[in-house]
């Protein structure tokens, strides 16, 4: 009587039958996959900490740029150096090493402030447009209630919003162990993961988060802008009757141009984070598998991209944001070749009296 060697694929047939899918790390990601992600996360994590380090640059050193929809601006330019400077790096290495090795604490605090600044993202942008309309339509109301003081008050209360609504992903996430199947090789992994006793739970949060911070703020916005738009373009302006044509049409232009702008920042966030959430909804009734682990590296890239496309956004729609950046390098500029030129002169005037 022969034996009988199980083949490999007996073995992998066996532990798939014996081990519950949830209990099995994804497939590795391909080598040029990979490369690819790479790649790409490293452009974004440049350009997002440039581009808004610029921005808040030039908004604070710039008193003309200190109004309080720059002001609120420089909250969102602060969450997305976050997202570039923080987010970004962690959720590349879990995803070329396919497993986390980073620890519990910096499980728990990847995921915390991941929420957090996508949370203060859509609430400035939702009190900018809150904003904009009391400035527009209701200019009088608005004359006594918005001022940079106030505007930063409002940024301390957002941030310490986000940083409270977030404190349950400390609570839920934790590391988990799995299988991990490497070629011929089997071992064990963590995996930075939510955990729910129910999964009722897992629906309520997922629900939650994409109602109250995706949802509603976006109808917000959009409602906002809407009668904003209507004010602007449609209805003569509360206050068209003060002062000469030429300057009410200049006034009306510069406002529009303007909205024009925080609409295109309010379309670009919805659009590159509707496939994050829209990703958590399809989980709810999923596993995860391969298919859904290159799925989810593609719409993280979609949502981390929003804090390159802001700055740039600000670049070509604000005429003042690229007075100003242009007005900023050429000081620096300035500065740095006087300070090189009087370091010459000291080093001629010392070698002179060494001689």
């Amino acid at each position: 009587m022969s034996n009988y060697t199980p083949s490999e694929e007996d073995l992998w047939e066996w532990l798939r039958n014996k081990t519950d899918p949830d209990d099995i790390l994804p497939g590795d990601l391909e080598q040029n996959w990979k490369t690819a992600l790479i790649i790409t996360y490293s452009l974004i994590i440049i350009g997002g900490i440039i581009g808004n380090v610029l921005v808040v640059a030039v908004i604070l050193l710039n008193k003309s740029m200190r109004s309080v929809t720059n002001v609120l601006l420089v909250s969102l330019a602060g969450s997305d150096t976050l997202i570039a400077s923080w987010n970004i790096p962690i959720q590349l290495v879990y995803y070329v090493k396919n497993e986390w090795t980073m620890g519990e604490t910096l499980c728990k605090g990847a995921s915390y402030l991941q929420n957090v600044s996508v949370v203060a993202s859509i609430t400035t942008l939702m009190i900018v447009s809150i904003e904009r309309y009391y400035a527009i339509c209701h200019p009088l109301k608005a004359r006594y209630i918005r001022t940079p003081q106030r505007a930063g008050v409002l940024i301390a209360i957002i941030w310490i919003f986000a940083l409270t609504v977030s404190i349950p992903m400390l609570m839920i996430q934790r590391l988990e162990i799995r299988l991990k199947v490497e070629f011929v090789h089997i071992k064990l992994a963590y995996v930075c993961a939510e955990y729910y006793s129910e999964h009722v739970y897992d629906v309520v949060h997922t629900l939650f988060m994409f109602l109250v911070f995706y949802t509603v703020p976006m109808v917000v916005m959009f409602c906002a802008y809407g009668k904003i738009a209507y004010q602007l373009w449609i209805r003569k302006p509360i206050g068209d009757s003060l002062g000469s044509p030429q300057y009410l049409m200049k006034t009306r232009r510069q406002k529009r141009k303007i909205i024009r702008m925080l609409i295109t920042v309010v379309v670009l966030f919805g659009l590159c984070w509707l496939p994050f959430f829209s990703i958590q909804l399809h989980h709810l009734e999923n596993d995860i598998d391969k298919s859904f682990r290159s799925a989810q590296t593609i719409v993280h890239i979609l949502g981390y991209l929003n804090c390159v496309l802001n700055p740039i956004v600000y670049g070509f729609m604000n005429e003042n944001f690229k007075q100003c950046l242009k007005s900023s390098f050429l000081k620096c500029r300035g500065m740095f070749k006087t300070t090189k030129r009087q370091s010459v002169h000291t080093v001629s005037i010392t070698v002179e009296s060494a001689v």
